[in-house]
């Protein structure tokens, strides 16, 4: 990977939408359409609320999010 980056946040509902924010600022790096980010947003959103909602149950943990880019491919974790 040519870049990546790794965050750890409390497992509540406030931090979805830093996690959201977090990883579009960093898929902006590649220059992508605003579809393209809104995509990102989406999908980053779902993940970490389903995390947050059916992986803790409200019981507090650590969600963790991991992006990497190279030339032709994103990957979120």
């Amino acid at each position: 990977m040519r870049n990546q980056m790794r965050i750890f946040f409390d497992a509540v509902s406030e931090n979805e939408a830093f996690a959201r924010l977090v990883a579009a600022g960093f898929f902006a790096q590649l220059n992508p359409t605003i579809a393209e980010i809104t995509d990102v947003k989406t999908a980053v959103s779902e993940a970490v609320t389903n995390a947050i909602i059916h992986g803790y149950e409200g019981k507090g943990g650590t969600v963790e999010l991991f992006c990497a880019y190279d030339e032709n491919r994103l990957q979120i974790e």
